[in-house]
């Protein structure tokens, strides 16, 4: 079995000192579940995504301006906490 490298290894652990999954091992589980989940059934991942768009379009709150998302999305990014590694390019 080959192990992971070195900024694979450095993303779990981030993952895991952040408090996102107690361990090491339960946070690569997560993502072969996650990978398998979406590789099964392309389908059930089609369906979920036609639900997400019926309910944008369904949904009777006013459309945001262009101004107004930008505001939103710089808030997020002034809040979000910097990520290492893959994530982070």
């Amino acid at each position: 079995m080959r192990s992971l490298g070195q900024e694979t290894l450095k993303a779990v652990e981030d993952l895991v000192e952040i408090g996102g999954f107690a361990s090491p091992d339960e946070a690569v589980l997560a993502a072969i579940e996650a990978w398998h989940q979406t590789a099964d059934d392309p389908a059930q991942q089609l369906e979920a995504i036609r639900l997400r768009v019926r309910r944008s379009i369904d949904d009777p709150r006013p459309s945001l301006s262009i101004d107004e998302v930008d505001a939103a999305l710089d808030e997020m990014m002034a809040e979000a906490r910097p990520v290492s590694g893959r994530a982070a390019r």
